[in-house]
């Protein structure tokens, strides 16, 4: 049942069927015409250098070669060497960020106050540490050096530590 179906459809469509492939077949053939130029061109520059038997000309354009990769190489060397410079500076960025938002005083909510630590790749950096009341507002800073301050830092601040320190292991922040 399901055949005939199918031979029916392709006898009902079968004009649009032969003129697709036709295009198709058209298509591939100005491709194959293209490549066989191309490759033609190619083949007469190859075969016209070796005829000439002119060695010398192959030896010079070697040469010419060999010096352009020279050029690139040292090109590479410096660019490697600007690389490992800036790799240097970016460990030095702060780019590692903890913040943790809480309710300082109990008569105040919406998480107004905040912890936020900011480190370099190095695990150096700072903790600020924002406690909003309803009279006043108070802010703290303190300095982080190798993943520890020597100041004591309160639970916020030290959730905002740990969170800064693994958020360049997970590639996100908190």
């Amino acid at each position: 049942m399901q055949m005939r179906e199918i031979i029916g459809l392709l006898r009902t469509y079968d004009i649009y069927l032969v003129l697709g492939l036709l295009i198709l077949c058209l298509i591939l053939a100005l491709c194959v015409v293209a490549l066989w130029r191309k490759h033609a061109t190619l083949w007469r520059r190859y075969n016209t250098k070796l005829a000439d038997g002119n060695v010398g000309e192959i030896i010079d354009c070697l040469a010419q070669q060999t010096q352009a990769i020279s050029v690139l190489e040292s090109r590479l060397d410096e660019i490697s060497a600007k690389l490992a410079e800036h790799a240097d500076n970016i460990s030095s960025c702060l780019q590692k960020v903890g913040v943790v938002r809480f309710d300082a005083f109990e008569d105040v909510g919406g998480e107004q106050s905040f912890a936020l630590v900011l480190l370099n790749g190095k695990g150096n950096g700072f903790a600020l540490s924002s406690l909003y009341g309803r009279h006043d507002s108070r802010v703290y800073a303190k300095r982080i050096v190798n993943g520890t301050s020597d100041f004591a830092l309160s639970d916020e601040e030290k959730t905002a530590l740990s969170r800064a320190m693994e958020s360049d292991r997970s590639g996100e922040s908190s």
